[in-house]
């Protein structure tokens, strides 16, 4: 379906609001866009707990800001109501002057369609009926619906662009560090006083919503154990709000001797990624981050399923249990088996693959 849109549209908007791994799976939509509408103003609305992954984009004229969060804790304190109605109505303001001529909802639930209807945008583009949440196709205007359902997220964004008569093969999206980002890692770097030149992050938190899809404290233990009794490496275990203690716990079980990541912004993640050799993770941000840079990766997925949600680079396995149960949608579980039932041993595996493999050709190259 073709859409009547402007040859070269002036103003364009990204609607993506979260979280981190689906934020950065819209990455190449967004190369695609700017190699298509060079000079056109492209946009993004985005959540403020997301946002800092957008910085200093160069894809990227304008992040426009929705604190959701902020307004609902706000929005029933008497105190900060008139204040907190004020920003919304400022907001909306904002969204509708801006004239946008083109709006992609790549989130397809109800609060991106929402905030896609309240553009006032003739040209709003979403997912059909099926392939969104929430009833969202009622507020877009025009209709895509991907060739499949089970198909990568990075895929299915790509295809959204389909009716603006732009190529929707992949490109290898940016994600721009600040200097100020590299001197703060380089600095961290330097304090483990590793002399080993290899560094593996391994990113064993979920968020609070994911806990699910958590591998447990003890199989990293023994895991990270078994790479540092065959390997010479150094370890470094990442972590976001609220998992500090999961990263320690695991460091406590341990039998050898693993560094922990300072606190560090999602900027400055990224960079401490980006000096990976490899990646080890569950389904989370940080491992579409180090996909999207392309660091060797191994998954650890127990429901979510990788087809859709797994890494999307030639350089990454992914460790799963294929159970009658599973691939599977819920946000909660009593029967965690295709998570608990991955044996530490299956994900040594795949690391002994990829260290052989990838750092191999590093060396010699």
């Amino acid at each position: 379906m073709k859409f009547h849109v402007k040859e070269k549209p002036e103003k364009l908007l990204i609607v993506r609001l979260s979280a981190l791994g689906d934020v950065v799976d819209v990455l190449p939509a967004l190369r695609s866009l700017r190699s298509h509408f060079p000079d056109s103003k492209i946009a993004w609305l985005v959540e403020d707990r997301t946002s800092d992954i957008l910085s200093d984009h160069p894809d990227i004229d304008e992040i426009i800001v929705f604190p959701r969060k902020r307004w609902q804790r706000n929005i029933f304190k008497i105190n900060k109501f008139f204040d907190t109605l004020s920003d919304i109505i400022f907001f909306y303001k904002k969204l509708r002057s801006d004239s946008y001529d083109c709006v992609i909802d790549f989130h397809g639930n109800l609060k991106s369609g929402i905030m896609t209807f309240l553009t006032g945008s003739k040209n709003r583009i979403g997912f059909g009926k099926g392939h969104c949440k929430e009833f969202n196709y009622l507020f877009t205007k025009y209709h895509i619906y991907p060739a499949k359902k089970r198909m990568h997220r990075i895929e299915r964004n790509l295809s959204l662009l389909s009716g603006l008569h732009i190529s929707t093969h992949f490109q290898k999206p940016e994600i721009p560090i600040s200097a100020e980002c590299d001197k703060f890692v380089t600095r961290f770097l330097d304090t483990i006083n590793s002399s080993s030149k290899t560094i593996i992050i391994v990113h064993a938190c979920t968020s609070e919503y994911g806990s699910y899809k958590r591998w447990s404290t003890s199989n990293y233990a023994i895991l990270t154990d078994m790479i540092l009794e065959h390997f010479e490496a150094k370890i470094i275990f990442t972590w976001g709000p609220n998992e500090l203690d999961i990263v320690n716990e695991i460091v406590g079980k341990m039998r050898g001797s693993a560094s922990v990541a300072c606190k560090t912004t999602i900027k400055q993640l990224t960079e401490l990624i980006r000096h990976a050799d490899l990646f080890i993770g569950g389904d989370t941000g940080p491992l579409h981050i180090a996909s999207t840079l392309c660091i060797p990766t191994v998954a650890i997925f127990g429901p979510k399923d990788p087809i859709v949600y797994g890494p999307y680079n030639g350089r990454s396995i992914v460790v799963n249990k294929e159970l009658p149960c599973s691939p599977c949608r819920k946000r909660t579980c009593s029967d965690t088996q295709c998570i608990t039932s991955i044996l530490p041993e299956e994900v040594f595996d795949a690391v002994s693959r990829l260290m052989k493999e990838h750092l191999y050709k590093k060396n010699i190259g």
